[in-house]
């Protein structure tokens, strides 16, 4: 596992930014960060999203923050469609665990902190990168302790939802915080 920097060509990097900073459904977690979540099937996708599909999933679950102090996110494994799915779709509707991709859009250069660690290992952001998680791969972030601009973060849950299921789902699907 490593961070892949470069990630995304300067005029898509800034799409995505602009994208999570201004989306109407942006609301405070109480945590110090500014979030929205918006999930859409593979065919839905908008084209400056298109960068994030890979592999055999149908469904992408994107999760926009931005924080400019805090961050802390404690050990866990993403499951934000998932949880919704079931209480939404109910507990018989089959979706499994998402391969996760946490894309980092702007990161203050001096950020001290808000590092991402996966099995013990730490990944220090960097603006325009990517650290792509297997499935059901646990995952926390130091808080940060210091920085002068908002770090932006874009999570893309990775699903392949089966056909019979794929048809129930309704996208795009927004959610606040």
């Amino acid at each position: 596992m490593k961070l892949e920097e470069n990630y995304l060509s300067e005029t898509k990097r800034k799409q995505i930014f602009d994208w999570i900073h201004n989306h109407e459904y942006l609301d405070d977690d109480f945590n110090g960060k500014r979030c929205f979540a918006v999930t859409y099937k593979k065919d839905d996708l908008p084209d400056f999203l298109k960068c994030f599909i890979k592999g055999n999933f149908n469904v992408y679950n994107f999760v926009g923050f931005y924080t400019l102090q805090n961050g802390f996110i404690e050990p866990h494994i993403d499951t934000d469609l998932f949880d919704r799915v079931k209480e939404n779709y109910g507990k018989d509707f089959m979706i499994f665990l998402p391969e996760t991709e946490v894309y980092y859009a702007d990161v203050c250069p001096n950020m001290k902190g808000g590092e991402i660690i996966v099995n013990g290992e730490e990944f220090k952001p960097k603006t325009n990168s990517s650290i792509t998680l297997p499935k059901n791969t646990e995952h926390s972030v130091n808080a940060v302790l210091e920085q002068n601009k908002y770090r932006t973060t874009l999570v893309c849950e990775k699903y392949f939802i089966l056909k019979k299921y794929l048809d129930k789902l309704s996208t795009p699907w927004y959610h606040k915080g």
